[in-house]
């Protein structure tokens, strides 16, 4: 029997503190932080001659409000109509709400948009990853309807391989343990766990072989039976990616594991990094470029983004 996996993602994403703490998350945490100014960055390259954007899981509006202070046209397209209560509101907040259109629609589902309708299409933070087993589907479709480029954000297989070997891995990346948001209190309560945690060998196989984090049927019949686990995701590796892209006829490809650098450093030299302003900007910089390596792009903080452009 086939089950749409999607539902899962479409009740986690609507579950009531969800739109608060995705909205948060650069507060919160180091990682988003470099992972979004990463992104900005690599949007940027991309903008030539652009003035419609898909932003395709768009979520609470994160790039969607940014593009349209620049003066584009965004369709903001997001799977919970929570998540887009939120970005509607962004937008209202940020006077840009006429140039956004919200869609609530699925990934799986563009069927609608033709060819090239729009100029730029980007999908951030993962969404095409709980798209599982339609994922290679959905790549290929939101590069049919991209006119000049795409800029995609999906798990890293190899990035998030480490976490299965070190309780609370995003420990070092936490702004501030004592902020009250939900989100932050759970990464708190799994730390204090750590002398209970074991480490997961099976489970690290697994994710290696399939990209897999969890078995999708499990998954799905937890949610069947009324709870709300965290949604079947597909963690591509970057040849994936390459493969995907070269077979669409993109060029100027570009892939990066953003978090790769950051990673490496205690977590104390982090936190200076990134909260003294004289260096905040050029880490970031150096982020970027190291992050962009071939030899390390699939080993950033559990993201992998990959762009191009078409024609």
């Amino acid at each position: 029997m086939s089950r749409d996996y999607e539902q899962v993602a479409e009740k986690f994403w609507s579950l009531p503190q969800k739109p608060g703490e995705e909205a948060n998350r650069d507060r919160l945490f180091r990682d988003d932080q470099i992972l979004h100014a990463h992104l900005e960055r690599e949007i940027e390259s991309r903008l030539d001659g652009v003035t419609t954007v898909l932003d395709a899981g768009g979520g609470t509006g994160r790039f969607s409000v940014w593009l349209a202070q620049k003066g584009l046209q965004v369709t903001h397209l997001d799977i919970s109509l929570p998540m887009l209560e939120k970005a509607r509101e962004r937008a209202e907040d940020a006077g840009v709400a006429g140039q956004i259109e919200f869609v609530h629609g699925r990934l799986t589902e563009l069927g609608s948009y033709p060819e090239g309708q729009f100029d730029l299409v980007i999908s951030l933070d993962a969404p095409i990853s709980y798209t599982y087993p339609k994922h290679e589907e959905v790549i290929r479709e939101l590069i049919r309807v991209s006119a000049k480029s795409v800029v995609f954000c999906v798990s890293s297989r190899l990035g998030g391989y480490p976490g299965r070997f070190g309780p609370a891995s995003k420990k070092p990346f936490l702004v501030d343990e004592q902020d009250p948001d939900s989100a932050m209190r759970w990464y708190v309560r799994e730390w204090a766990q750590r002398e209970q945690w074991q480490p997961d060998f099976g489970g690290a196989d697994v994710l290696l072989e399939t990209g897999l984090f969890d078995d999708p049927d499990q998954v799905y019949e937890q949610m069947e039976r009324g709870g709300t686990p965290w949604p079947v995701t597909y963690s591509f590796r970057p040849e994936e990616m390459e493969v995907l892209f070269a077979a669409a006829g993109l060029r100027e490809v570009r892939l990066a594991g953003p978090g790769a650098l950051a990673r490496t450093l205690p977590g104390e030299a982090l936190r200076m990094l990134m909260e003294t302003p004289e260096y905040r900007a050029a880490f970031l910089e150096r982020c970027y470029r190291f992050d962009s390596e071939p030899s390390v792009c699939g080993l950033g903080y559990c993201s992998l983004v990959a762009s191009a452009s078409k024609g």
